[in-house]
């Protein structure tokens, strides 16, 4: 039996970035970059370093004293991010063989279904 999953990359400050359905009735859709994912989803080592950078990047930015001041120094910072999020997306669409597709989402910038890999 071939698996076909569509995985959302949609992060947020203290959850993991990635969704999808790993047949477990019993597990939740929302995953971290840990060894679970990166079994199930069958991506290599270099891919899982970038993704955890990213993923670090963005959880730097949250900061706990103060929400409100939290989030990218600039919108040119933030640009950055997300244009290396999306090269990740279409890195980890082709590397994985269980990956069909992927919504990436970024931080909730880019609206649901609009950048589907």
């Amino acid at each position: 039996m071939k698996v076909a999953v569509v995985v959302t990359i949609l992060t947020g400050w203290d959850e993991g970035p990635f969704y999808y359905d790993n047949g477990d009735p019993e597990d939740s859709l929302n995953h971290w970059i840990d060894e679970d994912t990166v079994a199930f989803l069958r991506i290599g080592p270099e891919l899982v370093r970038e993704l955890v950078a990213w993923d670090n990047e963005y959880q730097a930015t949250f900061n706990r004293e103060d929400f409100r001041a939290s989030g990218f120094p600039s919108s040119s910072k933030e640009a950055e991010w997300v244009e290396r999020g999306k090269a990740l997306a279409l890195w980890l669409k082709n590397e994985s063989p269980v990956v069909s597709a992927v919504d990436y989402q970024a931080n909730g910038c880019i609206p649901d279904g609009s950048c589907m890999i």
